[in-house]
């Protein structure tokens, strides 16, 4: 009998770890983003046994600061990260998927790594495609070597919504624009996809400017995607993804799932740039309504 209270309690002390402990949160800068992140973050752990002892530009010595959770945010915060953990679970976020995969192979990472992507899963993409041009059939994404292994989910997830997929691969950043035009005439419209190589600050307002020469509207991800000029943006805001990272803590502790795409989401219409594609589309609330009760959440 008293064997078995032993392994009770041993039990019940392994299962305890898991329930509260210490967080060491890196962000990548102190930008409002980051800051936006840690904010809801830490909102969403109030009332719980965990407690996020110190947030930072870098991970501090796990020997003098140890700590049970690694939570990072952002790229670069991963990259300076991961391989400083030993063995303290880590969480990233706010990184697309194709960042996040390419950080961990190359660090030949152990399995205690996890994330929440930026990227939205591609059925949520593909159901709101088809809500927006219901009358199109054919939708084109740029890809890179990083984004292209995205190409087959993309592609099964539009073929429900009875869409066909078309990309054209774009090596390196000179060859954006010839790739972009000899996609877009094959196209109805142009899915962006959260690839740094293919979208950055440089890059977005020619993608746009050639996307409306061709008459094809761009569906992106990031409300600043949208007010530049893309039709509507599908995306999770970092108060969301704090949010959820917080609530997967509260309900699993350290013991972290396999990564996934925000469930939280946002939706952006750009009216101004319906209005020039002459696009008669429901209200904003309403398109989201209608994304929110499809139940395409992964």
């Amino acid at each position: 009998m008293l064997r078995f209270a032993l392994i009770f309690i041993t039990f019940s002390l392994l299962a305890l770890r898991s329930w509260a402990g210490e967080i060491a949160l890196v962000l990548a800068d102190d930008s409002a983003p980051y800051r936006e992140f840690a904010g809801s973050l830490q909102k969403s752990l109030k009332g719980s046994n965990w407690r996020i002892s110190y947030s930072d530009s870098e991970l501090r010595p796990l020997d003098s600061h140890p700590v049970d959770l690694v939570i990072t945010a952002g790229t670069e915060a991963l990259r300076k990260t991961l391989g400083k953990t030993q063995r303290t679970p880590l969480l990233a976020t706010l990184l697309p998927e194709n960042a996040y995969l390419s950080i961990v192979l190359d660090a030949r990472s152990p399995p205690l790594v996890s994330a929440i992507y930026l990227d939205q899963p591609a059925r949520r993409q593909a159901r709101l495609l088809r809500l927006l041009f219901p009358e199109s059939q054919r939708i084109g994404i740029l890809v890179s070597d990083q984004s292209r292994q995205q190409t087959s989910l993309f592609r099964q997830a539009l073929i429900t919504q009875q869409l066909q997929l078309i990309t054209e691969h774009v090596a390196d950043e000179q060859h954006i624009l010839p790739a972009l035009e000899s996609l877009l005439p094959r196209t109805d419209a142009l899915l962006a996809l959260p690839d740094p190589l293919l979208y950055s600050r440089n890059s977005i307002k020619p993608l746009l400017i050639t996307a409306y020469r061709f008459r094809r509207p761009v569906v992106a991800f990031s409300a600043a995607f949208a007010k530049a000029g893309a039709l509507a943006a599908l995306y999770s805001t970092p108060a969301q993804i704090g949010r959820q990272a917080g609530e997967l803590i509260r309900n699993q502790g350290n013991r972290l799932p396999p990564p996934s795409g925000p469930s939280e989401y946002s939706l952006t219409i750009n009216q101004s740039v319906a209005d020039a594609f002459g696009l008669r589309l429901p209200e904003e609330a309403d398109l989201f309504q209608k994304l929110l009760s499809s139940g395409t959440e992964q």
